[in-house]
């Protein structure tokens, strides 16, 4: 017990600065103007898009737990079938997406297939590594790039 509370009072200070930091961001953001490139979509598009966000977060805690427990079968399987974005998505829509975004989506793609094909067959944990920060780069390339905007069905090309 005396451990727990010493672990607990190092980590007052740690969430102090997590949470000042939080609330200086979400000032500075929401005072900026969001220069995020918009794409058009009907609220069913962006909620199936929030769908497949979602799926990836899970997925990259299932990545994470495979890594962690150096299961590299496990994180082959998870990994193989998350890139796949672009196959989901209505042909109407994806016929709407900027060129650089689905740019983005296919190395996506790549780099997750990448990340599979040598968990099944080498079992590099460096190079998983590596492989999941690709993946994270066009996932963060593509959130600071673009933004959903709602339009209504009528207005969509």
């Amino acid at each position: 017990m005396k451990c727990m509370t010493r672990n607990a009072i190092t980590l007052i200070p740690l969430l102090f600065s997590i949470t000042a930091w939080s609330v200086s961001a979400q000032a500075q953001y929401s005072s900026a103007a969001d220069k995020r490139i918009a794409i058009n979509v009907s609220q069913a598009e962006k909620n199936q898009i929030l769908s497949e966000m979602r799926d990836f977060l899970h997925g990259f805690h299932s990545i994470n737990i495979a890594m962690a427990r150096q299961d590299m079968k496990s994180l082959g399987i998870v990994a193989r079938p998350m890139g796949q974005l672009l196959d989901r998505l209505p042909v109407k829509m994806k016929e709407r997406l900027p060129e650089e975004f689905t740019q983005l989506a296919i190395a996506m793609n790549e780099a997750f297939q990448n990340l599979a094909r040598d968990a099944e067959s080498n079992g590099d944990m460096r190079k998983a590594h590596e492989n999941m920060a690709e993946v994270m780069t066009y996932c963060s390339g593509c959130h600071d790039t673009y933004r959903f905007n709602v339009v209504p069905q009528k207005m969509l090309k």
